[in-house]
């Protein structure tokens, strides 16, 4: 096991837990990934999710989507007859799995911050705050890990159903090489690391879908 821990807060959510998480987020509950999204399509916040007990999930999520998450959780937390709770919980990448865990307690990082975002590019895992921003329409990034379309009806669903049945998003979030950028993308590139096999520079840019 080798831990990385994650600049994210752990939520836990309690109470008719997974009937409010299928009704407000895009994937399944049984993956690792999840979103929620507004009515729009766009992402209010992607996170990191875990079944903790019968009625009860943890999902993480970066510290500065917290306010308006909670914001737009609210009312449908008080319908459902939901809570949300912020936790002391840590939540830690395990790199050796590429499962994140949620831990109590304080553990240095195992792997220096170059070694984890090298490890993000391998494994096509971009972070909401560093390579895409709230507001970006979930099908720009890669579709397959955050969305389900047959899981029942979420908030977001229709917009997110038609691009993908009728055309498809404009643009999309890849892993490339420096050297094979637009200088646009050099200009947009996040994430930039060395890779080590070949010495050559890559990230996360955004390029065209058409």
């Amino acid at each position: 096991m080798t831990l990385y821990r994650l600049d994210q807060i752990v939520l836990k959510i309690s109470g008719n837990a997974a009937r409010f998480l299928n009704g407000l987020t895009s994937n399944t509950l049984d993956k690792p990934l999840n979103a929620f999204l507004n009515q729009h399509g766009r992402i209010m916040a992607t996170f990191f999710q875990q079944q903790s007990a019968e009625d009860e999930f943890l999902v993480a999520v970066p510290p500065a989507t917290r306010e308006d998450l909670l914001q737009h959780l609210d009312r449908y937390a008080k319908l459902n007859h939901t809570q949300i709770q912020t936790t002391d919980l840590k939540a830690y990448m395990d790199v050796d799995t590429a499962k994140v865990l949620f831990k109590k307690e304080d553990i240095p990082n195992q792997i220096s911050l170059e070694q984890f975002t090298l490890f993000r590019l391998e494994q096509g895992l971009p972070l909401l705050g560093i390579d895409y921003q709230p507001q970006e329409f979930i099908l720009n990034l890669d579709e397959n890990r955050y969305v389900s379309y047959t899981k029942g009806c979420f908030l977001g669903q229709e917009p997110v159903s038609k691009v993908h049945s009728r055309s498809k998003p404009t643009r999309k979030l890849v892993v490339k090489f420096e050297d094979k950028c637009t200088p646009e993308e050099k200009l947009s590139m996040t994430s930039k690391a060395t890779d080590p096999a070949t010495g050559r520079v890559k990230g996360f840019v955004f390029v065209s879908n058409k």
